[in-house]
């Protein structure tokens, strides 16, 4: 139903996504098969952080249950749906700009908008998933002005930026932005602020491999979660040229039948890898 919902919504507007009809046809079996990609593990960031050693490490599945999974109520909506929530943790000093997941018929158009687009951040052109470049543009200077405020009134605080699904391409997007913003030069990323930027089921967003190691060198460290079975995390195929920087690849021993992608809150999922490094941890 959903799928035959998605197609008259194309038809009727007057672009009728064959791409996006094709691929959707191939992603919902998809989440039921069993990636043959090798499991590469993580290798620690060993950063020393001395400004992170009084706040807590995070627990991924936790992250994503108490913030990516939040009540939809919460989220602000700017543009064409980019929402987004605000969120100031007292107890560990850290803001949260967390981005809400595809809901809307809308959305999966974007979703599957797969054709790349650039814009100017001087000397750098991003190039990037179209559909969710043209939602980012459409609300982003509210976006990032409002989360500059509470960093500005939180001088002290750690910077934590997140979301799950279409939520983690956003995050990807003002990690960068930030960065590019506050740098003193601006064809350096080392002279800007950086954020911790943890994401799940994110799709590859960034294209061509050169685009996804300057994401990288924007953020103090990067931590994609995607299930092995998800296959919305791996669409648009690296064969087309698109990636994510950093993908940690999780539930390698997951024989459930349920989808993946709405799973990223179990810590079982987690005990394939092992991460204990200066801002996250999946063991307790």
């Amino acid at each position: 139903m959903q799928l035959f919902s998605f197609t008259v919504y194309a038809v009727m507007c007057g672009r009728f996504y064959i791409q996006a009809f094709v691929l959707a046809l191939f992603f919902l079996p998809l989440t039921g098969c069993v990636s043959n990609k090798v499991q590469k593990l993580p290798v620690a960031f060993n950063i020393e952080d001395s400004e992170w050693s009084d706040r807590e490490k995070i627990l991924p599945w936790k992250n994503y249950s108490d913030n990516c999974r939040i009540s939809r109520s919460l989220f602000k909506e700017t543009g064409k749906s980019l929402n987004y929530y605000i969120f100031k943790d007292s107890k560990n000093k850290i803001i949260y700009l967390i981005f809400e997941d595809s809901h809307s018929i809308s959305d999966w158009v974007n979703d599957f908008d797969y054709v790349a687009l650039s814009y100017e951040h001087a000397p750098y052109s991003i190039t990037a998933h179209g559909g969710f470049v043209k939602v980012w543009q459409s609300g982003s200077e509210k976006v990032m002005k409002e989360f500059e405020e509470a960093i500005a009134e939180n001088p002290s605080y750690e910077l934590v930026i997140t979301g799950w699904s279409m939520g983690g391409a956003f995050a990807h997007f003002a990690a960068e932005e930030l960065n590019w913003k506050t740098r003193t030069e601006k064809a350096d990323p080392d002279t800007g602020k950086k954020v911790l930027l943890i994401t799940y089921g994110c799709p590859h967003l960034l294209y061509g491999r050169p685009m996804s190691e300057y994401f990288a060198r924007c953020v103090k460290a990067s931590y994609n979660f995607a299930h092995v079975k998800d296959g919305f995390a791996r669409l648009p195929p690296e064969s087309w040229g698109f990636f994510i920087e950093n993908r940690i690849e999780i539930g390698q021993n997951d024989h459930s039948s349920k989808s993946p992608h709405v799973r990223y809150g179990e810590k079982e999922l987690y005990g394939s890898i092992h991460i204990n490094d200066t801002y996250i941890q999946t063991d307790e």
